[in-house]
């Protein structure tokens, strides 16, 4: 199915766990995770799921929220499931994230139980302290091994290890009572502009609407392995998972540095669906480690989550010449992706209108799109993406911080999602963020702007900061590509697109980006290698 063509599966309001019952009943002796070489079949990670979810369900407030303690083991994916088979949201935490951080974000989704992974033994001890949480599960832990990091209960709550629930026939036969598509599959916790983590709650029926959407586009079938590159705490997971489990296919664990060498294992694990960020395949151009051909075999990539250059997507396609290229788009809370545009190579993007990167496409069945110009009114051409629909979520789980988010329009709601979009023929450009709108000299501007054209008259990617400095606030940018570009001449075409106040006062040349946690370029040590370059202790203008 094209990207936004009418027609979806057939019941589309349904529970998640209904998805990976599908893949279940398909493939139930297939395997569903891989793990190195070691891997477990449908019937095995319904069983553990199941056998976790009686514990929770026992010890536990009925529905209240289940973390998932975890980072790429058996515990953060079969967690997942094993909350959902308890009739609770997951709320996936990361084991590398500061204690404080996750003990935050338990008190504010309001947990009730935590499953653990091994390694994460000693940070429970430390939440449980400081968490009203009843029911601790370290399923792959033995006590005897743990005897101080794990008692068998810390600050009220019970902790459950190996050899509790091995015990025979814990709650196997049982299902959770029946939900309803409007209840909460997963909360997610995204970087708020407050410092404050920002709760994200996510309904069955938002997640079985993107599933709908992107079943028949993927095709997914047993045969199938799927990459697994992205933590479960970024949304961008969820696409791997759970798609692949309703079509019976594998899920294919990698952890950061196996994913940095996608020849290898695509060999190995026999992948057929890749996805990642584009700066992680950005990286792997700038190095040149993919021959053309390395990634004969895959089918389908995916990527999301940043700006895809047309040269990556090309040097990407190279080296998959089997398959087909989707760039997705979509904030968490439009649930995981709600835009996609199918890329190949003998399509024409070299209008002016499309810029360096792939277009992010046009809507998902079901969901709507409209642009705002600058007054909030709705316009043609160019203008802030505002979306309503079926993935789009409900309101953060804290209400405050509901304001200015939502549009009410033709007696509806719609999302304000902050991105500056530009509408073409293949669909919307993304141009950058609404909300990096900075006063140089008194005048407005906006920085995705500049990094737009930045990209466009370089050839490679780009990223601009506005800095506050004692004369006043000035841009300065990044260009991140193999070879050092001539700035003379680099200048004299921005000039030429750009007014004088939108030039950078700085440019600076990295042959390779920093990448966070999510694989994205980590744009906050870009910004404080730029204040050390300036040698002042200026801060980027908000």
């Amino acid at each position: 199915m094209t990207p936004g063509a009418p027609g979806t599966r057939p019941g589309a309001a349904r529970m998640l766990q209904d998805w990976f019952a599908d893949g279940l009943a398909r493939n139930p002796d297939g395997p569903a995770l891989r793990i190195l070489d070691r891997h477990w079949t449908y019937t095995e990670v319904d069983t553990l799921a199941r056998t976790w979810a009686a514990a929770v369900v026992a010890a536990a407030e009925p529905g209240a929220p289940v973390a998932v303690l975890a980072a790429k083991t058996p515990e953060a994916y079969i967690g997942l499931l094993a909350a959902l088979h308890a009739g609770a949201p997951a709320v996936p935490l990361n084991p590398e994230n500061p204690v404080a951080r996750n003990a935050a974000v338990l008190r504010a989704a309001g947990c009730g139980a935590v499953i653990a992974a091994p390694d994460a033994a000693g940070q429970v001890a430390r939440l449980l302290e400081s968490a009203p949480v009843h029911v601790a599960l370290a399923p792959d832990t033995d006590r005897t091994a743990l005897p101080a990091k794990l008692p068998s209960a810390v600050g009220g709550a019970r902790v459950l290890t190996a050899e509790e629930l091995s015990e025979p026939g814990a709650g196997l036969g049982r299902r959770p009572a029946a939900g309803t598509p409007d209840d909460l599959a997963y909360i997610l916790f995204t970087s708020g502009s407050t410092g404050t983590p920002k709760g994200v709650p996510v309904s069955h029926g938002n997640v079985s609407a993107f599933l709908a959407a992107s079943h028949s586009r993927y095709g997914v079938r047993p045969g199938d392995r799927f990459s697994q590159v992205h933590e479960t705490t970024f949304d961008l997971a969820m696409c791997d998972i759970f798609p692949a489990w309703a079509g019976g296919a594998c899920v294919c664990v990698l952890s950061r540095l196996q994913a940095l060498d996608p020849a290898r294992w695509v060999r190995r694990y026999g992948l057929t669906v890749w996805h990642s960020t584009p700066s992680l395949a950005r990286g792997l151009q700038r190095a040149d480690r993919l021959a053309p051909g390395s990634l004969a075999g895959l089918r389908q990539s995916v990527f999301a989550g940043e700006p895809l250059h047309l040269d990556t997507a090309r040097y990407w396609q190279r080296a998959a010449p089997d398959g087909v290229l989707d760039n997705i788009y979509g904030p968490t809370e439009l649930t995981i992706a709600c835009t996609a545009f199918r890329w190949h190579p003998g399509q024409d993007l070299s209008a002016p209108e499309y810029g360096a990167t792939v277009p992010i496409g046009v809507p998902n069945t079901g969901m709507e799109a409209m642009l705002l110009g600058p007054d909030g009114t709705p316009v043609d051409g160019t203008g802030e993406l505002v979306m309503t629909g079926p993935q789009m979520f409900g309101g953060y789980l804290e209400p405050a911080q509901d304001a200015g988010r939502f549009l009410e329009h033709g007696g509806r709601r719609w999302y304000r999602t902050g991105d500056q979009v530009r509408a073409t023929t293949h669909g919307f450009v993304h141009l950058g963020r609404k909300d990096a709108q900075v006063k140089v000299n008194g005048y407005r501007v906006e920085v995705g702007e500049v990094e737009a054209a930045l990209r466009d008259t370089s050839g490679t990617d780009a990223v601009v900061f506005a800095l506050a400095a004692p004369g006043g606030t000035r841009l300065v940018g990044y260009l991140l590509g193999d070879a050092e570009p001539d700035t003379t001449l680099l200048a004299e075409r921005l000039a030429e697109r750009l007014p004088p106040y939108m030039l950078p006062r700085h440019l600076w040349w990295l042959p390779d980006a920093p990448l966070n946690t999510h694989g994205k370029t980590d744009r906050t040590r870009l910004r404080e290698d730029a204040v050390r370059r300036l040698g002042h202790e200026g801060e980027a203008t908000p």
